[in-house]
């Protein structure tokens, strides 16, 4: 088959079993060591039995799990990992904390432009370019991103509406979301609490959904309208939200490109609305004239 794994991962139609999760987070987390492993390797580093591994693979539309492994094999071959260089390197740096991370945040960056294209940015792009209004979800350590992203597409013209809420509270500030629309959400590492219903409730109004992920996206059903997904380094070491910020901001960039001067005439405007600010002295305006 000339089915990449991902690719036969997204187009599975069904829920996923706790058992095919905990196999793809090892196949994706280090593919060029996977590709290589037998079936009954990887179902023992997952934790299942060697059957889940067959059954993983035909229930993805491989004859078995030899197909499966071929195919990411293929992935590996096309992708031409160094992540072996950077282990050993690693390896050798076990007492340098701030040379470790940067070394393996900087591997993670330069593989970044492998797993998400540029055509990917840009249908991302256009679906924000296109939205009413722009809901944005988070949890944990993502409410930063949701921080970030809120600041930086409202400085651009987009009416943006962060959803740092739980439960009830969530679904109150979801009755108005509309065909119109689109959600931005993140994940990593697991789904977050109320991202399932959020995708289920955007489709059954037809509000396009846009999400920024790890190792778990493909993992996410229903799938999203755009899925962009990303490692953030191996799964089992420390890992932060560079990837995804770059991410971000490769994002926005991309949106400056395609709106037709929207967001910089955006940015004229509150460049404007600051100096009126920052000029008013006499009502609590910086003393030194500074921009936020």
């Amino acid at each position: 088959m000339s089915t990449t794994l991902k690719q036969a991962v997204a187009d599975y139609p069904n829920a996923l079993t706790e058992a095919d999760e905990r196999l793809l987070r090892v196949l994706l987390a280090n593919p060029t060591e996977s590709a290589f492993l037998s079936a009954a390797e990887i179902s023992r580093r997952a934790g299942v039995h060697q059957a889940s591994a067959v059954r993983l693979a035909q229930k993805l539309g491989f004859e078995g799990y030899p197909e499966l492994r071929e195919a990411l094999r293929a992935d590996v071959v096309r992708a031409s990992e160094p992540a072996e260089r950077v282990r050993k390197r690693l390896g050798q740096m076990e007492n340098d904390i701030l040379g470790q991370l940067v070394s393996s945040e900087a591997q993670a960056l330069l593989d970044l432009p492998r797993h998400v294209t540029q055509g990917q940015l840009e249908a991302a792009a256009e679906l924000l370019i296109g939205a009413g209004r722009v809901y944005l979800f988070g949890r944990g350590h993502s409410t930063a991103l949701v921080d970030l992203v809120d600041r930086r597409l409202r400085r651009s013209g987009f009416d943006t509406r962060p959803l740092p809420y739980e439960g009830r509270d969530l679904a109150e500030h979801l009755l108005t979301l509309r065909e119109d629309d689109v959600v931005l959400a993140f994940a990593f590492h697991r789904t977050p609490p109320g991202l399932l219903p959020l995708l289920e409730h955007a489709a059954r109004v037809g509000a396009a959904t846009l999400v920024v992920s790890d190792l778990v996206g493909p993992l996410l059903r229903p799938q999203p309208t755009l899925l962009l997904a990303a490692p953030r380094g191996e799964e089992a070491e420390f890992q932060t939200l560079s990837v995804p910020m770059a991410l971000l901001n490769a994002l926005v960039l991309t949106i400056a490109r395609l709106d037709d001067d929207r967001s910089l005439q955006a940015l004229e405007r509150l460049a404007d609305l600051i100096e009126r600010f920052t000029d008013d002295r006499g009502n609590g305006s910086d003393p030194e004239g500074g921009t936020p």
